[in-house]
């Protein structure tokens, strides 16, 4: 169950994304917008589960993955995808984060 919720925050944070950041440039990770978007669509829906301070570190270690590992347009290209290329694509920082309170160094 906590598997299936930590994904749909993920597809809700792409598409949140999508909908409201049109302009994607190039870069070697995620711009400071992006992070942001991304870290707010998942504490929004993962306070109500996981508790005000367990959300902010779980979003806080999932968004630092996410950005080491995509750019703008690596993450606007995967929410164009299907529910599951979305859950296979960013499934490693919810696998990891749901275990560690924050993102390897």
């Amino acid at each position: 169950m906590f598997k299936i919720f930590t994904k749909t925050c993920y597809i809700l944070a792409l598409n949140f994304i999508i909908i409201f950041l049109s302009n994607a440039e190039r870069s070697f990770a995620l711009s400071p917008e992006y992070q942001k978007e991304i870290f707010e669509a998942c504490y929004f829906d993962a306070k109500s589960t996981l508790g005000k301070q367990r959300a902010k570190q779980y979003c806080i270690c999932s968004t630092e993955m996410i950005h080491r590992k995509y750019s703008d347009e690596e993450i606007l290209i995967i929410g164009q995808k299907s529910q599951n290329e979305q859950i296979q694509a960013l499934g490693f920082a919810a696998k990891y984060c749901n275990k560690n309170a924050s993102a390897p160094k």
